[in-house]
């Protein structure tokens, strides 16, 4: 890596470091992305051909980062299941995500569990996630074992396959341009608030309108069960300040406030707290409009990150900022159809409400979907401007409060998943195999929670 391009790379690293930190940074880094569907279409491709074959977007996405500025890469390493890659997908006869005519990813409205199968919810997650729910979603996983295990293995091979393809354009460009490499290995995740999940993949948005009306206590039972489970997936391996638990917020904007606070809210709390209590910050994405909801999200513990898709920027500021991260809200529509002028006004004036006191981080309120999103004159214009403009005379000046600034103490019981023949009990395969050293047992939990990871993401 060059000088001067080591240089910029620490200059970002430093940045970020501040900033989760709890320090005013040198200036408000800034990140612009542009996904593997949006640069397939100024190519003229087909969104179906780059899911299989995404090295043919490595040119392009070479031309395109020499024409813009940010601090992070702004092309993904490929497909994951987190990203839908319809090989996986497809091998796995999945009815929870199918791919449309034009390539995307979609989740139609399905139904996973049946309104009377919420007790076995509540008294076995497990079973009723592995024996009903995932061979309901995956009709493969309803085949014979052997098959099932040999398609499941050729979807995780298929996902290696390309994500491997597409990473190293994105090494490459990390190397030329010195992009942020992001937050430490280990320290970030991602997870569903248990009220989410049941309505996601499980009951679909419709039913469980209906369940909180006629079978509120257990669906309420049922988020509080899911808790466990919830909270292994989202805790990161490495806490680190930077590390976060991303998590999506679905179901709020669609409820009544007082079925938000006493069917949806209490579980994730929970979540929220446990992680702050073991140093950990929760990001959520408060998808759709927010406002009617900002104060019940008060209690959500200090320095969590809240990204913002809707609202109005001094309202949320002074609602949330002197708590909480934001993040969000710039209107992606700028950059695609706004001239220069009117976009860099828009931004200056989100940035002037957002600065002061520190807290705030870029973003936008949704991600690009189509080529007619990003003008690539306006976002080079853009990602230059918040360099510049985006400086605060005050660096090194600490802002808010640090994560388990409250001091939570640990509940040591939600750590205690399901016992279950589907989760690997450390105790019971040191008795059957005693000759297996005691120094393995980190090993296998490791590998226990990744497995239980992948399985989850099915249903995310």
């Amino acid at each position: 890596m060059k000088e001067e391009i080591k240089a910029l790379q620490d200059e970002r690293v430093q940045i970020y470091k501040d900033f989760y930190n709890n320090t005013i940074p040198k200036r408000i880094p800034i990140s612009l992305s542009i996904p593997d569907r949006v640069v397939a279409a100024r190519l003229g491709l087909s969104g179906i051909d780059i899911h299989y074959s995404p090295s043919v977007l490595d040119d392009e996405k070479r031309k395109l980062a020499s024409m813009f500025y940010s601090d992070s890469n702004p092309f993904s390493a490929g497909a994951t299941i987190l990203s839908r890659g319809p090989g996986f997908f497809n091998l796995m006869k999945s009815q929870s995500f199918v791919m449309a005519q034009n390539g995307f990813m979609q989740h139609p409205e399905v139904i996973g569990m049946f309104a009377d199968e919420y007790q076995q919810l509540i008294d076995d997650p497990m079973s009723l996630l592995y024996d009903v729910v995932i061979p309901r979603q995956y009709k493969t996983f309803g085949m014979n074992a052997a098959a099932a295990v040999n398609y499941f293995n050729m979807g995780m091979a298929w996902l290696r396959t390309v994500t491997e393809e597409a990473a190293p354009v994105v090494r490459e460009l990390n190397e030329e341009y010195g992009y942020w490499p992001g937050a430490p290995r280990g320290s970030s995740t991602g997870s569903v608030a248990p009220y989410d999940f049941i309505a996601d993949q499980l009951r679909s948005f419709s039913e469980i309108s209906k369940d909180i009306r006629r079978n509120r206590e257990q669906v309420k039972e049922a988020c509080d069960a899911l808790v466990p489970l919830m909270f292994d997936w989202g805790m990161p391996t490495a806490p680190d300040r930077q590390g976060m638990v991303r998590i999506p917020l679905h179901m709020p904007t669609f409820m009544r406030e007082k079925d938000f606070s006493e069917l949806w809210m209490p579980s994730f709390l929970r979540l929220a707290e446990q992680w702050a209590a073991r140093g950990v910050r929760t990001r959520v994405f408060c998808e759709d409009d927010w406002t009617r909801l900002l104060d019940s999200i008060q209690d959500m513990p200090y320095n969590s990150e809240m990204q913002f898709e809707y609202g109005d920027f001094q309202t949320i500021k002074d609602k949330v900022g002197p708590k909480y991260i934001i993040t969000g809200m710039f209107p992606l529509h700028y950059v695609g159809r706004a001239t220069v002028e009117e976009m860099l006004d828009k931004a200056k004036e989100m940035l002037d409400i957002m600065m002061p006191g520190g807290g705030y981080l870029w973003g936008f309120d949704k991600g690009p979907l189509y080529a007619g999103d990003i003008n690539i004159d306006n976002y080079a214009a853009l990602g230059e401007f918040v360099r510049d403009y985006a400086v605060y005379d005050n660096a090194g000046e600490s802002y808010g409060k640090p994560t388990n600034y409250e001091n939570y103490a640990i509940d040591p019981s939600i750590e205690v998943l399901p016992d279950s023949p589907y989760i690997f009990n450390w105790d019971r395969f040191k008795k059957e195999y005693p000759l297996v050293p005691d120094s393995a047992e980190k090993q296998f939990k490791l590998l226990q929670k990744a497995q239980l990871d992948t399985m989850l993401q099915l249903l995310r």
